[in-house]
């Protein structure tokens, strides 16, 4: 078949218009990276013919966004406290990003969340937005070497319309051209990080040797009026709260003496607070009654220094008939600390509108210091002066403090 010369005339000519448009765009040298570059998505691009070419053949002018957001304003709530614990088993992170430059694109991000020794692999990434909850935490435990391994939380913003972007890749896809030298990172390259440990267990506090009385057990008589506890706590670094009747008294996590307590019945509470600020669901306590110290009335009684003595002191008397007078309210209870022993004068007591009795001093070997039970806590109470008197001579009486009760 043979093509007249003028449809032949008419090809060639649309052929070589199209190799002309074409040319232009064929030698277009790749496009380099911006550094004011704001986003690396490629603008379409038309071909000068009746019918538009869609991107990416058009012309390469790809470029490089060299600015990848930054992480700010990250915090945390609740906070962790100055020792770097909360006292919640949930947090939540509210964070932001920003651009440096003029850039609109959208900004995401991801976060990663561990409490392990090892921080998890760098491509190890969640996607997440702010604010981000992390619940149902376990309390940080010590573990091998009595390290405490801490909860670490990292965030991340990126440019969410970059990063899918090889800026690379070419925009013409008939020469492989047009695409930007480089493609710098769209994620921001120094995380936001913050670490905090958890514990929501509240603290126990103990006290060891407490005083001991088999006669009245819930209520001890101490034969010091300095006792020395042991105070105790179930976790590490523990502030302690202490008080004796209101008043408050210093301790620690150690033996503690309590020194120069007054007369009475008194009770000791101790609370603990822990790191993370928790504090004793309810105090512990022991109650105890401390003698009084005996003053000597007069010259006939002599008073004799003892470091081993209740007070540091004891009173003497050996002349027949020396009175000592101490006055109560509401007594029933009355104890002697006094030295015992075949050595000892004798002694009598008496109570108002009440006749003289027996004191028992005597004992087969000398104490001192001893727990001499006057009247018990079944007898008749009564108000006023309890009085007492040597009832021997050249003997001495040796009286060290009273209990009234």
């Amino acid at each position: 078949m043979t093509v007249p010369s003028s449809v032949r005339r008419g090809a060639t000519l649309s052929a070589a218009v199209l190799v002309g448009t074409l040319l232009p765009v064929l030698s277009l040298p790749a496009a380099q990276a911006d550094p004011g570059c704001t986003t690396e998505a490629a603008p379409p691009g038309e071909l000068p013919l009746p019918l538009p070419l869609p991107a990416p053949i058009g012309p390469g002018d790809r470029c490089d966004d060299s600015e990848a957001p930054v992480t700010s304003s990250v915090s945390a709530v609740p906070a962790a406290n100055t020792a770097g614990f909360i006292a919640r088993d949930s947090v939540t992170f509210t964070f932001t990003g920003a651009h440096t430059d003029a850039d609109a694109d959208p900004i995401a991000f991801e976060c990663q969340f561990f409490n392990t020794p090892e921080a998890p692999a760098d491509d190890d990434w969640t996607p997440c937005a702010s604010p981000q909850t992390y619940s149902d935490l376990e309390d940080t435990r010590r573990q091998l070497g009595g390290v405490e391994t801490p909860y670490t939380f990292r965030v991340r913003a990126y440019d969410a319309a970059d990063r899918g972007i090889d800026a690379t890749s070419p925009t013409n896809l008939l020469l492989g051209t047009g695409g930007a030298e480089t493609d710098l990172p769209d994620t921001d390259q120094t995380p936001e990080e913050t670490s905090f440990k958890v514990d929501t267990q509240r603290p126990v506090a103990s006290i060891f040797n407490t005083p001991f009385d088999r006669l009245t057990p819930e209520r001890p008589m101490i034969t010091t009026d300095s006792p020395t506890l042991r105070i105790n706590g179930n976790e590490p670094a523990l502030v302690f709260d202490c008080d004796i009747d209101g008043r408050a008294v210093p301790c620690r996590d150690d033996n503690v003496t309590f020194p120069d307590l007054g007369p009475g019945t008194q009770t000791l509470s101790v609370s603990v607070t822990d790191r993370a600020g928790n504090t004793s669901a309810a105090p512990v306590t022991t109650t105890f009654t401390v003698p009084e110290d005996l003053v000597a009335p007069g010259r006939r009684w002599k008073t004799r220094a003892s470091r081993q003595a209740f007070g540091g002191d004891y009173l003497e008397a050996s002349a027949y008939k020396t009175k000592l007078t101490v006055a109560g309210v509401d007594v029933r209870e009355v104890r002697l600390l006094a030295t015992t022993g075949p050595k000892s004068g004798k002694l009598k007591y008496k109570t108002p509108g009440g006749a003289w009795r027996k004191v028992r001093l005597g004992g087969k070997t000398t104490k001192r210091g001893q727990v001499v039970v006057v009247r018990n806590e079944q007898s008749a109470p009564f108000t006023g002066k309890i009085a007492f008197r040597v009832m021997s001579r050249g003997k001495p009486v040796q009286l060290d403090a009273i209990m009234l009760r």
